[in-house]
């Protein structure tokens, strides 16, 4: 078999390895189970000499050592030498004769060296590489099928079958980098949602030195001819996903305009006023440009119910109702709910397995209040009176923007669950029913209607403030 130039500098550094391990084994005083260790991290990172090093090394040592004769088989066989990598995969087979995947491997590799000396052009590999390497993928051989679909893709550069087994191979086999290039490959070949997702979560999780390094490689890839219609940088695909998030609302409900209105008559004591943790549930349909920029359209629903409840005295007040009970003051409770929509962004920060990031947003949420006017004795009771003509249901539109903190951490390739905590600066004001608007008189903190304020100076349109801090869980999907 005739032997190409970087061959023939491999089987000559292999020698003389082999010449000096002797003296490098006793120098370092190393196990051969360490330099087969450090063998089989060089060989993934595909580096092949110095890795056939540390497994003669191991051989060396250990003449028994059955992976230290199968790493060596795998390097000569990266390096093209298949007739010397059968010679190392026999004599670990001897040594494992229960290793049933070297076993069939082997047993393959002998075919196909048989089936060359037939078809000198064959090259030892089998004359359909990528049909091999699909039954060698079918049969979990992750390692020894990446040799057939790298010559399946030699022999079909624009065919994006092998590069999608490819990237998919090397994810089994924990090749990280190489996994994400090759994921990355096939979709500039066709483009197809689904191994970009592949391609852009398995990046996600490499070390910045990685990322760089498949930057660079792809652009290799898209200068080519054969790549010259497609797209250079994978990362401007759009994906399309949902966020599910779940959470809890601490909103400050400090009725101002009620509060300062009352301290302002002097003689006028108001209490009451309760702030709530309020669960929401919502949806966010999201498009992610590349890897840092996500737009948001969200949907929320939020129960207020009895956010505001709060009992208005008036000290020098004295009425009779026709039980003869005193009316001093009244007790207003405001019942709302809302429908929230938002319409947002996110500035992703992708490490590994996990992904940080900072949202902002707006907010516009259609509420419906009802408003609650009960008279109440002295001691803040309420008791049966004259009905108010102020209560009744209101609606308004409330505006507002959140800013959030979160972290997503990826469970699979296409989902990830994570905390978030942010805050919410959202009121409300001119509620309506019908022709009747909610207002405060600004002189004592009362809240009425337009029909039982007439006359009245000083009034202003009511305005409730649902500024919350939120926390909860998000669960989000890429499709």
């Amino acid at each position: 078999m005739r032997l190409s130039k970087n061959g023939w500098l491999f089987a000559i550094t292999i020698l003389i390895i082999a010449a000096s391990s002797t003296v490098e084994v006793r120098a370092q005083g190393t196990s051969a189970g360490q330099y087969v260790a450090a063998g089989q991290q060089l060989l993934k990172a595909n580096n092949y000499t110095q890795a056939a090093q540390y497994y003669l090394a191991a051989a060396k040592l250990d003449p028994n050592n059955g992976a230290a004769y199968q790493g060596l088989g795998n390097c000569y066989y990266m390096a093209g030498r298949k007739s010397d990598a059968l010679v190392y995969y026999q004599k670990a087979l001897t040594l494992q004769p229960g290793n049933a995947q070297l076993a069939q491997f082997t047993q393959n590799l002998q075919a196909q060296l048989n089936s060359s000396a037939a078809a000198p052009g064959s090259m030892g590999m089998a004359v359909d590489p990528l049909t091999q390497g699909s039954s060698l993928f079918q049969q979990k051989q992750y390692m020894a099928a990446i040799p057939y679909f790298q010559r399946a893709a030699q022999q079909n550069p624009n065919d994006y079958r092998p590069f999608y087994y490819l990237g998919y191979s090397y994810y089994m086999t924990n090749n990280g980098r190489m996994s994400a290039l090759y994921f990355a490959v096939a979709n500039m070949k066709q483009p197809n949602a689904s191994i970009q997702a592949y391609a852009n979560q398995v990046n996600a999780r490499l070390s910045p030195d990685d990322q760089q390094w498949v930057s660079t490689q792809l652009s290799q890839y898209s200068n080519s001819p054969a790549m010259a219609s497609s797209p250079s940088n994978p990362n401007n695909v759009v994906q399309f996903g949902f966020n599910f998030s779940g959470d809890g609302n601490y909103i400050f409900s400090d009725p101002s305009q009620i509060a300062n209105g009352a301290t302002a008559a002097g003689d006028i004591s108001i209490n009451g006023t309760t702030s709530n943790i309020l669960a929401g549930i919502g949806i966010e349909p999201y498009l992610q440009f590349g890897k840092g920029f996500e737009l948001d359209f969200g949907a929320t629903y939020i129960p207020i119910g009895g956010t505001l409840a709060y009992t208005w005295l008036d000290q020098n007040q004295y009425s009779n109702t026709s039980t003869g009970t005193a009316i001093y003051g009244y007790q207003d409770s405001f019942d709302s709910s809302m429908v929230m929509a938002s319409l947002g962004f996110k500035i992703l920060l992708p490490d590994n397995d996990v992904e940080g990031y900072l949202a902002l947003g707006a907010d516009i949420a259609p509420v419906s209040t009802t408003f609650s006017k009960l008279p109440t004795d002295s001691t803040g009771t309420t008791i049966v009176g004259p009905s108010d003509l102020s209560s009744g249901t209101y609606t308004t539109v409330a505006v507002g923007g959140y800013a959030k903190l979160g972290v997503d951490f990826f469970l699979s390739k296409t989902m990830s669950l994570g905390p978030f905590v942010g805050v919410q600066v959202l009121s409300a004001t001119n509620f309506k029913s019908g022709s009747n608007s909610l207002l405060v008189n600004g002189a004592n903190g009362d809240v009425g209607n337009t029909t039982t304020f007439t006359g009245t100076s000083g009034t202003v349109p009511l305005t409730l403030d649902y500024s919350n801090v939120n926390f909860g869980m998000n669960l989000k999907f890429t499709l």
